[in-house]
């Protein structure tokens, strides 16, 4: 049970290391979208941020599910946490980064100033740039992780396949005993048989020639 949940979780963090990555990516690449493609651009982001926060969730209780006071159950509580306060930073950036396109756009009209426009676009990018790749080795090491407990999980598999055909192996040796000892009393009643027919007929033979004796002397 606890493979199979701690198998569960590695899936959902393979899944969150991805959905924020690309979460990540579309928050750097906000203020190259065309300004009237831009609303649409960040309901997207939420609602991908939605996704996460119910990803969180299924963690949680999957978590939740683990032995009390268990290692694995306290490494995952701790991993669930920080994902939670990841996914709190990136609320914050697209909140940023939607008021610094705010503010950019409202001093380009008032200024026209293309230079700060490129200048925030090139912090933003080089930000982004951080974050993609700090979200891509912790997808490696997730994928690392997940690869050793399905390896774990193989090893206790086969020992269980070994285990079951040791048991039928053992059922086979007591099948044939049983069919021995089903053939040697077969052989016991068959000559018990033969036993008693052998009496009948002597008795038969006595009672015979005792008639014929007494016929005589008669």
């Amino acid at each position: 049970m606890t493979d199979t949940i701690i198998a569960l979780l590695g899936q959902f963090e393979q899944q969150y290391s991805v959905s924020t990555a690309e979460i990540t990516a579309k928050i750097g690449q906000l203020s190259t979208v065309p300004p009237p493609e831009r609303s649409d651009a960040v309901k997207d982001i939420r609602r991908m941020l939605n996704d996460v926060n119910d990803l969180l969730e299924q963690m949680d209780l999957s978590v939740r599910e683990l032995e009390s006071g268990s290692a694995d159950r306290s490494k995952y509580e701790l991993r669930v946490k920080s994902y939670g306060n990841d996914k709190k930073a990136l609320d914050a950036e697209l909140d940023k980064a939607v008021a610094r396109l705010r503010a950019n756009s409202e001093r380009s009209e008032l200024l026209g100033d293309e230079d700060t426009l490129q200048e925030d676009q090139l912090i933003a990018n080089t930000e982004r740039l951080e974050r993609s790749s700090r979200k891509v080795r912790d997808a490696y090491r997730t994928a690392v992780e997940t690869e050793r407990i399905a390896a774990d999980v193989l090893d206790d598999l086969g020992r269980q396949r070994e285990t079951i055909g040791r048991a039928r192996e053992r059922l086979r040796e007591g099948d044939a005993d049983i069919t021995r000892s089903n053939q040697l009393a077969t052989n016991m009643i068959h000559r018990v048989i033969q036993n008693r027919l052998i009496l009948l007929i002597v008795f038969v033979v006595l009672m015979i020639f005792l008639i014929v004796f007494i016929y005589r002397s008669v």
